[in-house]
Order: structure tokens, then sequence, then C-alpha cells
């Protein structure tokens, strides 16, 4: 994983480690929904934080640890576009999750890893999909190993 300094302190934080990889790859989604589903749970606030740096509107779904499976159709139907945890989420949201989004046509990125590098890969495959106009017509797969 990419690691930033501050001039002050060598150590690296988490937001700064973010702010420098979202700083790398230079994309926005100019004010699009941007629906999580399942990821880890103390890597909620780094998720947020990488959307709303990219212009994004975030919101998240456990992916049926403890959010009601109901709510998810209702999330997916006020999201531009999702992004999901496969490794992390229950086997029916998974199967839900793919069904509605091809169903509504909403940009999906299934994402294998759970840390920042491989979300932010995630990222990138949704504004590539969006900025090519290929909503909804595949599911894509992004991991990279950290």
């Amino acid at each position: 994983m990419h690691r930033a300094t501050n001039k002050n302190n060598s150590a690296s934080t988490p937001a700064s480690a973010s702010s420098a990889i979202a700083a790398a790859t230079g994309f926005s989604l100019a004010d699009r929904c941007v629906l999580c589903v399942g990821g880890l749970t103390g890597a909620r606030n780094h998720y947020r934080h990488a959307i709303e740096e990219r212009q994004g509107k975030f919101i998240h779904h456990d992916g049926g640890r403890e959010d009601s499976l109901h709510r998810l159709q209702p999330m997916l139907n006020g999201a531009d576009m999702v992004l999901c945890a496969s490794g992390n989420i229950s086997h029916n949201a998974y199967h839900l999750v793919k069904q509605l989004c091809k169903k509504m046509g909403k940009p999906c990125v299934m994402v294998k890893g759970t840390g920042i590098a491989s979300f932010i890969d995630g990222l990138g495959s949704l504004s590539g999909k969006l900025s090519s106009s290929q909503r909804g017509e595949t599911v894509l797969k992004s991991g990279r190993h950290a």
C-alpha cells in the first residue's frame, strides 16, 4: 500500500494514505451517489472519505450483517452506481445486488479485496464505466492483493 507522510510526522495515517491514493488516481465522481455494500466496518470512514474527496455522495449497506436486506432495493434506487465488497457480504446480499443492478441498469463493481487500494480501484472502474456509457452492461470484478 502507498504510504503518505506528513512533513511534521513521518508516520502515515489511513486518512493521509487514502488522500495520497486519491490524488494519484485523479478522477471525479461528479456528484454521483455511490452505494457501498459490505466492506470492513472499521474502514467505512475511509470509504466515505475516498468518495467524498472525489465529489461523490456516499451511502452504505453492510451487506446483511446488521442491515436488513429489505433496505437494499430502496438504497439502490437512490444510487447512481454500486461498489460491492463481494467477499464481505452474505450470499443473499451478493446475489440481490447483482440481480438488482442488472435489472436497474446500475453500474456495479464487485471488489474482492477490502483494503482501501482495492476500493479505489473499484471506484476507478465505476468512473470509467460511466464515462464510456456502459451503464449496467457488465459486472466487473476488481481485486488487488494488499
